[in-house]
């Protein structure tokens, strides 16, 4: 374990100890168990207690309210927040997303049983004892994802499970157990009911996962893809070379790109990406198009930016069997060669060209200045405020 992560099982224990002290039953819980159990790095630690929210707050000094209604504080320890959540089962389902409400409950087993599958239904005493009542474990082992109890009924009660089983086929490089993966084809329409946002936070992941392409097939023998926002080629046999970037916005822009016509502003309208996101993929959609239909000229050199570039030049060949590669670190070195790699870098300013010129600011100085950045880019003249200004008086098309 890192220090940061032994650090967290430390806390995590001690608000166990704290819990049991008090008369109550806590343990870890969720995926944090299901990474230890699998040696692997857990990101979040949870806990599960019997302890009801406001008895969570009596308890210890420093909590904050992040979801009281579900049940959870977080408890903050030796700088360390702690999510501990009290034992509940969920009510009737009607929008196949959220409960109506939620009970507190005191025992364990009933909290588990509400879990979505299996090999996330593990639990953990403080000195690393598992308690597995739905045989996480062998799950595990076997690399399977199963439903706990009827899978119709948890895809009922929250059709996001169908995504996230699919989630972790990508995460984990499991298979999905086939009554369940049945569940999904025969309930894969009712992804409709969840929000646009969760769907998108969910492909996100899947996006980041070591297992890509194996997520994508799963996502499209489940008949979910056909149910997704948009009408995309996640169905399309080049998903197969793209690898695992683990890059959200190469997954993206490829999403795009392997559509007839690929329009960025129509995918990040239809899974509600944030702007920045947007720039992002419309940036690598650009550069790989022109990669596609040729070399980088100096000003697709300037434009982009380095890593723009270099994913542009990795997706283009993945598209076009017949694209003629170029070595990435060719490719670097020209980006790096140029004289310039932004207007900022240009030796002199809008002021200096006013003095020179002896004339006010206005829209013929933003023409002057665009013209001296293309000289310097294709090395007409050397980036150096002498040079230019000789330059600029007697041999542009600047005109007093």
């Amino acid at each position: 374990m890192s220090t940061t992560e032994t650090k967290q099982w430390q806390v995590g224990k001690e608000i166990i100890k704290t819990l049991k002290q008090k008369g109550y039953e806590a343990v870890f819980v969720g995926g944090a168990v299901r990474d230890f159990v699998r040696n692997k790095v857990a990101n979040d630690i949870d806990i599960a207690t019997s302890a009801l929210p406001e008895e969570v707050k009596a308890i210890f000094k420093r909590t904050a309210d992040v979801g009281l209604a579900h049940g959870t504080v977080l408890v903050i320890e030796d700088f360390v927040p702690i999510e501990v959540t009290t034992f509940r089962t969920d009510g009737e389902y009607e929008d196949h997303r959220r409960p109506t409400d939620v009970k507190f409950v005191r025992s364990l087993e009933e909290d588990l049983k509400r879990r979505d599958f299996t090999i996330n239904a593990l639990a953990m005493t403080e000195d690393f004892h598992i308690i597995d009542l739905f045989d996480g474990q062998r799950d595990l082992e076997n690399g399977c994802i199963r439903t706990v109890g009827n899978p119709l009924n948890r895809f009922n009660e929250d059709a996001l499970r169908m995504l996230r089983a699919i989630r972790f086929t990508a995460q984990l490089g499991f298979s999905i157990e086939s009554t369940s993966f049945e569940a999904i084809k025969s309930r894969a329409h009712e992804i409709s009911f969840v929000s646009v946002e969760r769907i998108s936070a969910e492909l996100e992941k899947i996006w980041m996962s070591a297992n890509l392409f194996q997520g994508i097939k799963s996502l499209v023998k489940s008949n979910l893809a056909s149910h997704l926002p948009g009408d995309h080629a996640f169905a399309n046999d080049k998903w197969k070379t793209l690898g695992n970037p683990q890059n959200s916005s190469v997954c993206w822009a490829y999403l795009c790109l392997l559509n007839k016509q690929p329009v960025v502003a129509q995918l990040a309208k239809q899974y509600k990406l944030s702007n920045d996101l947007k720039n992002q993929i419309t940036q690598l959609v650009k550069a790989t198009q022109i990669r596609c239909n040729g070399f980088f000229t100096i000003e697709d050199l300037y434009q982009f930016s380095e890593d723009v570039l270099v994913q542009a030049e990795i997706l283009a060949s993945k598209l076009k069997d017949d694209n003629e590669p170029l070595q990435i670190d060719k490719l670097v070195h020209l980006k790096k060669s140029l004289p310039i790699q932004s207007i900022r870098e240009l030796a002199v300013t809008g002021q200096d060209i006013m003095e020179w010129f002896d004339k006010p600011g206005g829209p013929w100085l933003k023409e002057t200045l665009t013209q001296i950045e293309r000289a310097v880019l294709h090395q007409k003249v050397t980036n150096d405020a002498t040079y230019i200004k000789e330059w600029l008086l007697n041999e542009s098309n600047h005109k007093e």
